[in-house]
């Protein structure tokens, strides 16, 4: 059986990668945050639907990057940065005997923003992260879907007392404006009866 060849990812230009470190940067300590609980689980999701936000917006490609991407993406400019720290300064060489390009700027300042380890095998290195990202985007562990799917039901929930909450809040109003229309209705009544009274009594103090 033949295996249809996997479609390569369109690769980040680098202004989009320029772009995704700034991003990333404003929100790295909740990104690089160590707990694993789902409160902070919950927190890096936001984090990472907000970078795609304004990533797209601002995005210099045409195609749409969505969080999974842009956050493998990252974690493949970490990988190739821890890379080539490990294997050293410009004039070192891979087992292959290439040489191994100095860190850029991008990866100067994405090396000095991780704060999380990476398990790194040197001899695997690939120049073009890339390619693995497709790969990649759909590859979950469950665990982490039963804490997405816990969230969203949490989300639901919240929005339902929401919804709740201002259905009494208007029920309330209403009920108020009812109570005022009353007493100004019983003001009137009482207006109205007292004038009829001084009425009558003018017409018996006439007779």
């Amino acid at each position: 059986m033949v295996k249809q060849k996997r479609e390569r990812s369109v690769n980040f230009t680098p202004h989009e990668t320029n772009l995704l470190i700034s991003l990333i940067e404003s929100k790295k300590h909740t990104i690089e945050n160590k707990k694993s609980d789902a409160t902070t689980w919950g927190e890096k999701q936001k984090a990472w639907r907000e970078i795609e936000k304004a990533f797209n917006r601002a995005s210099d490609c045409n195609v749409y990057r969505d969080h999974k991407h842009l956050k493998l993406k990252y974690e493949a400019l970490k990988r190739d940065a821890k890379k080539k720290s490990v294997v050293g300064t410009e004039n070192c060489k891979t087992e292959g005997g290439d040489m191994v390009p100095p860190l850029s700027l991008v990866e100067e300042k994405d090396r000095e923003m991780i704060s999380l380890p990476v398990e790194v095998n040197v001899s695997e290195y690939e120049s073009d992260s890339d390619s693995v990202l497709a790969s990649k985007v759909t590859d979950k562990k469950p665990y982490d879907r039963l804490i997405e799917e816990k969230l969203e039901i949490v989300e639901i929930k919240r929005k339902i007392v929401a919804e709740e909450l201002a259905q009494k809040l208007i029920h309330r109003k209403i009920l108020e404006k009812e109570l005022e229309h009353k007493t100004v209705m019983h003001e009137l009544e009482k207006q109205h009866l007292l004038l009829k009274i001084e009425i009558l009594k003018r017409e018996l103090n006439e007779k």
